[in-house]
């Protein structure tokens, strides 16, 4: 069976001059282009390739890659409107629909929007800005310090929400926020806490841990090296210049700091840290 709006193996049926013919079930045969075939498949072989429908709604197969399949969220630019709806730039040659009634505010050309890949009951692969049908608020499975794919949604009053791994919400608090953050940027981000009923607190730093530390520790070193054995960092300096220079939690920052002083590698002063003369 083939699952349109996904990728999907096929087998390579027959080979032409023009390209490839992808044997498709109850479909038949599916063209696929002669550039877009790997060169080192035959016939028999196997290949993956993204199946949806074309403007002729004919069913069609290729190797590129959409920015988002059935069931995933992505960040879409709108390129044109109508009566009906908005169509979005998904990086297919057909570009996605989004129906007026899956609008959560009118779309307008040139703007971005989160949405949710989904196929409707006649079969179309559409989008959605109706992001609460899509993402669920409560998770399932997930554990402290567990790493994500996270998208940046929208601002609120207790920092920004994000959409973890396309199905589920994740709240950012403001006092985890040590970077500026963009509408729609995807980034790598870690279980907080899990709320007892399901939600989740997210956050930009990964776990603290002895690897961690140990490169943190490395780039301190190296810094102070570099500047004549101090550095105008501390356990008073702000959550985003520590963040900013060096890409890890305040928290982190002065637990390994700690530890550098208790190991008499370095002193902790006013204006800086620095280092210990040996």
């Amino acid at each position: 069976m083939v699952n349109f709006g996904q990728f999907n193996f096929l087998k390579i049926a027959r080979k032409t001059g023009r390209g490839t013919f992808l044997a498709a079930g109850n479909l038949g045969e599916l063209f696929l282009p002669k550039g877009q075939t790997p060169s080192f498949c035959e016939a028999g072989d196997k290949i993956e390739v993204f199946v949806y429908r074309n403007s002729d709604d004919e069913a069609v197969a290729t190797t590129k890659k959409p920015r988002a399949s059935v069931g995933e969220v992505a960040c879409l630019q709108v390129v044109s409107c109508n009566s009906v709806g908005a169509f979005l730039d998904w990086g297919l040659p057909k570009d996605l629909f989004a129906p007026f009634g899956q609008q959560s505010t009118p779309m307008k050309e040139g703007e971005r929007h989160i949405v949710a890949v989904y196929q409707d009951n006649t079969g179309r692969i559409a989008a959605s800005s109706k992001l609460n049908r899509y993402v669920k608020a409560e998770t399932k499975g997930f554990k402290i310090a567990q790493k994500v794919k996270a998208m940046v949604g929208d601002k609120t009053d207790l920092g920004f929400k994000l959409v973890v791994n396309s199905k589920y919400w994740g709240v950012l608090h403001s006092s985890d926020i040590f970077q500026p953050l963009k509408y729609g940027q995807t980034l790598t981000a870690y279980v907080k806490k899990v709320r007892p009923d399901g939600r989740i607190d997210m956050t930009l730093s990964a776990p603290e841990g002895e690897g961690e530390a140990s490169s943190l520790r490395s780039k301190i070193m190296k810094l102070l090296q570099e500047n004549n054995g101090s550095y105008p960092a501390n356990d008073k300096t702000s959550p985003e210049i520590i963040y900013k220079t060096f890409g890890v939690s305040k928290k982190v920052f002065k637990s390994t700091i700690g530890k550098m002083y208790k190991n008499k590698q370095i002193t902790i002063e006013k204006g800086g840290i620095q280092l210990v003369s040996k």
